[in-house]
């Protein structure tokens, strides 16, 4: 099976009582266990059972904690975790994103520790953020940010969730001194894959990450904040492209358009992201007023230009936190030199220097 972890929640035991309730089974057997992704905050396994242990579930995905220290740390700071099984325990119903189906979800906070047991989405393919996205894969994603976005859009209900992390000036003074902390070390390491012109951008912004907090418009809804391909699982058929958005660690209050400038930053080659982000962010604004959400797309084509720069800061924060791989670096840099160039494209600096 490879190398597995030896955590509760993949073993039989534990399966076979999580699931009871909809498995019809109360003994499963399980016939393998496989990792999927590469599990840089945690790790995830698909777990099919055997065909005679008379499970109407063939197969579950399976989440649980990092083996790797470094990354458990990460996610103790970053609260993660309990974002992540907060969001399906008591936020997945308020919004009306495709998400897959979670059958299990337990978290214990003294611990930090966790076990989601998820849908297995079957012939779905994960997105590639380093290849990049296809316009109709661009096109369906924004959709899932539409259904994600409208329907606590600016709601008071908001802040009566008390675990979701909200953006304020005061709150992100922290992610400040962390980012200001991080820089040297993102640029050492990143020296010789990201552009000297967007590591001096990067220098500017972190110098200038207060004003930049500041900008931000005041209303907020729920947010991804992680929203880009990796995250993302695509099912095809002959005439749509199907969605399943994954990987809720970082989700909050953020305005919307955060996810939608950090999607399109994060998914194109720079040319291609010339070539479409208009279009996308007009889509973007024609899906939200088909709610009864009303912007403009001067307004939200403003907030696409500050937007640009949340997928720098990703790339600044993640490369240093989490354990290091070779994919990983190479993920990091596409979205510092992707990003980067966006705020130069958009002029992104003015809006908040």
């Amino acid at each position: 099976m490879g190398d597995i972890s030896s955590h509760k929640g993949i073993s039989v035991d534990y399966l076979s009582s999580a699931l009871a309730h909809i498995s019809g089974a109360s003994n499963l057997r399980i016939e393998s266990i496989s990792a999927i992704g590469t599990g840089q905050m945690a790790e995830s396994y698909r777990v099919k059972f055997a065909r005679d242990s008379a499970s109407k579930i063939e197969s579950v995905v399976v989440k649980v904690p990092s083996q790797n220290e470094n990354s458990r740390g990460a996610s103790r700071a970053t609260r993660c975790y309990e974002l992540e099984t907060s969001f399906y325990a008591n936020l997945r119903e308020q919004v009306d994103v495709d998400t897959p189906r979670c059958f299990h979800v337990w978290y214990d906070a003294p611990t930090d520790d966790f076990v989601l047991v998820l849908e297995d989405i079957v012939g779905s393919t994960q997105g590639d953020q380093i290849s990049g996205a296809t316009i109709e894969q661009a096109e369906a994603s924004i959709a899932q940010l539409v259904k994600l976005h409208s329907p606590l859009w600016g709601s008071p209900k908001i802040n009566e969730v008390n675990w979701l992390p909200k953006h304020s000036v005061n709150t992100a003074t922290g992610t400040s001194q962390l980012l200001q902390a991080m820089f040297p070390s993102f640029a050492d390491r990143f020296s010789d894959l990201v552009d000297p012109e967007i590591l001096s951008l990067g220098e500017r912004l972190v110098s200038n990450i207060e004003r930049y907090y500041a900008a931000f418009p005041s209303v907020l809804t729920i947010a991804h904040r992680d929203f880009r391909l990796d995250n993302l699982l695509f099912t095809h058929s002959v005439n749509d492209v199907i969605v399943k958005v994954v990987d809720w660690q970082t989700v909050g209050a953020m305005p919307g358009a955060s996810d939608l400038g950090y999607f399109i930053g994060a998914s194109f080659t720079v040319e291609d992201r010339r070539n479409y982000e208009q279009n996308l962010v007009k889509s973007y604004c024609r899906g939200l007023n088909a709610r009864q959400i009303g912007v403009s797309f001067n307004d939200i084509w403003a907030q696409y230009r500050l937007f640009g720069t949340s997928g720098y800061i990703m790339a600044i924060v993640a490369s240093v936190l989490v354990k290091q791989t070779d994919r990983g670096d190479a993920m990091f840099a596409a979205m510092a030199n992707r990003h980067g160039q966006q705020m130069i494209d958009m002029e992104t600096e003015k809006l908040f220097v």
